[in-house]
């Protein structure tokens, strides 16, 4: 049963996928492991014995309010307690980029690894193609208007107004006011800007759209460049996506390599946070996999703390039994280490797949 090609396939739909997985049971440890997949369909697979599966549908809903993973501990008649660890998968939020050219191309390269899912914009077919922009999931080479209407709106979605020129821009803004969205950005000096929002509010857009979008587009950090461009209109994305939700978005590179060890049978160890104290410098639900060779996949953070879980994570694998693991970093060894943070972080360590 290959739950993490369901997961990818859920979140390719962008749906809130869920994954519950115990990570202790005291009086029956063959139990520890074992997972089940959910999303707003309900179950997709999973291997969770009945009773616990129960457990757990009962009490997904109040534990990923808000999209946040967390641990669960319940008293299953059957089998005393048991402890789950509900890992909440976000989808990727979307990032719109609207223009093609050179601001759009350097968004497209510094988007890539933000686990932004990018589409890229233009009507110019020397722009809009997939040779110019490897990074973005997807270039529509179409009108502006026909391709922002063909678009699903969202309300985690990010959208950069970025075209070649005042007409364009127009365009895209008055399409763009009215739909959800997490951010709504447009390049443009602070004289252009003003005189077009005066423009705009006359002909009937309410000020309460025209106050969403954050324009001249950026953080003012003196940006000159397209890449400078680009990473101030980032920055200002990452500041308001973060403060609006502390979530982590499941990596996808993450997901791609544990759906591959499902098929291929490979061992893997998946070395996951479930519970924080203190500052760490991530959250639960980060994972990273070790392979047999040391090689890995995501982080928890880097450091030595990552070393460390590293070797435990080939001790385990060698050994082919899960692990909940608790790694202490206190303020002494951060500073010591010359480290910003010092926590506690529970980290759960299973084979991938499944023995």
């Amino acid at each position: 049963m290959e739950l993490y090609r369901q997961v990818l396939d859920s979140m390719h739909k962008g749906e809130t996928t869920l994954l519950a997985t115990v990570i202790s049971c005291p009086d029956f440890p063959k139990l520890i492991g074992s997972k089940a997949v959910y999303s707003d369909r309900g179950l997709l697979a999973g291997s969770l014995e009945a009773e616990a599966a129960v457990v757990v549908e009962t009490l997904i809903g109040q534990m990923t309010a808000g999209g946040q993973s967390g641990i669960i501990k319940k008293a299953v008649s059957k089998y005393g307690e048991i402890t789950f660890f509900i890992h909440s998968l976000l989808p990727r939020p979307r990032l719109i980029i609207l223009g093609g050219g050179h601001v759009g191309g350097a968004l497209c390269k510094m988007a890539a690894p933000l686990d932004y899912q990018i589409l890229l914009i233009d009507d110019r077919p020397s722009f809009a193609n997939k040779v110019s922009h490897p990074d973005a999931d997807l270039v529509i080479c179409d009108s502006f208007e026909s391709a922002i209407d063909s678009l699903e709106a969202s309300e985690s979605d990010y959208i950069v107004i970025v075209t070649r020129g005042h007409r364009y821009d127009r365009l895209c803004l008055e399409k763009s006011l009215s739909r959800s969205a997490a951010y709504l950005g447009m390049i443009g000096s602070r004289k252009r800007v003003r005189g077009l929002l005066q423009e705009l509010e006359k002909e009937g857009s309410s000020k309460e759209q025209l106050t969403r979008l954050h324009a001249p587009i950026g953080l003012s950090i003196g940006a000159i460049t397209e890449p400078e461009i680009a990473l101030s209109i980032l920055a200002e994305i990452t500041a308001v996506r973060r403060n609006s939700s502390r979530a982590e978005v499941a990596p996808v590179a993450v997901i791609k390599a544990l759906a591959a060890l499902e098929q291929s049978k490979q061992r893997a160890a998946l070395v996951t946070i479930v519970e924080t104290f203190g500052s760490t410098p991530r959250k639960p639900g980060s994972q990273m996999i070790v392979f047999p060779d040391g090689n890995i996949v995501g982080t928890i953070g880097g450091g030595c703390s990552e070393a460390d879980a590293k070797r435990e994570a080939l001790l385990q694998l060698d050994q082919d039994k899960p692990l909940l693991f608790r790694q202490r970093l206190t303020a002494e060894d951060a500073e010591e280490e010359g480290m910003a943070c010092g926590g506690v972080m529970d980290l759960f360590i299973e084979t991938i797949p499944r023995s």
